[in-house]
């Protein structure tokens, strides 16, 4: 298998809670599943940290990150500030390819949620905004984006089991293709930035209930 595929199968068993937060990745098993040389999944385990996915720590090597209510706030905040930009950046109004693109992923993402396939979903998620910040004229800052939402993944998939939550994420992304087809960035930006906090909110909670509720950086440089 080539590493891509490697890595997004390891990604997969991550973002889905096979491997869950804390859980030790063991070379010699991952060698024998993919039929791997151990050099290539050291180079994995190499993408996956750079991911924020895995943590490598001394004597125990590769763990699978657990990110804290103050990661995952941080991480919002970039992923706001970084999307509302491309929203101001985006040409309105988009491409009727670019917008004829996105309706036909959607059209297959509501199918997948409306089926409880959690997998199609996530990957159509990932290909729906591709494609609608395509049309953000800076692609350094795309790329940004794209790396951050992958910080996320951890995040959002915690939330595929709510189906009110998913109805809603259905929505907006209808509501972000009919203003790509407008000329109100303001309005799109708007629809971004109310389409981000549901899933770490929920992210946060199950921490608390798991850990107890810890005081955040930002309360104790407040005290």
């Amino acid at each position: 298998m080539q590493v891509e595929q490697i890595l997004r199968a390891i990604e997969e068993d991550i973002v889905f809670g096979v491997l869950p937060p804390q859980s030790r990745l063991i070379e010699e098993r991952l060698t024998a599943r993919f039929d791997a040389k151990r050099h290539t999944i050291r180079e994995i385990f190499a993408k996956l940290e750079d991911l924020g996915l895995v943590v490598r720590v001394p004597n125990r090597g590769a763990i699978v990150a657990e990110l804290t209510p103050d990661d995952v706030r941080q991480i919002y905040d970039m992923r706001e500030m970084l999307e509302t930009a491309a929203a101001r950046l985006t040409h309105l109004p988009a491409p009727k390819a670019v917008t004829d693109v996105m309706t036909e992923i959607q059209e297959r993402h509501a199918a997948a949620t409306k089926d409880e396939n959690f997998r199609a979903v996530f990957y159509l998620n990932i290909e729906f905004h591709h494609t609608q910040y395509s049309c953000c004229e800076n692609r350094y800052l795309v790329q940004t984006i794209h790396d951050y939402a992958r910080k996320a993944h951890l995040i959002r998939a915690i939330k595929y089991g709510d189906r009110t939550h998913m109805a809603k994420v259905v929505a907006q992304h209808w509501a972000i293709i009919d203003a790509m087809k407008g000329r109100d960035h303001d309005k799109l930006v708007l629809l971004i930035r109310e389409h981000l906090p549901g899933s770490p909110e929920e992210y946060i909670r199950s921490y608390e209930i798991r850990y107890g509720r810890q005081p955040s950086e930002r309360q104790t440089a407040e005290a």
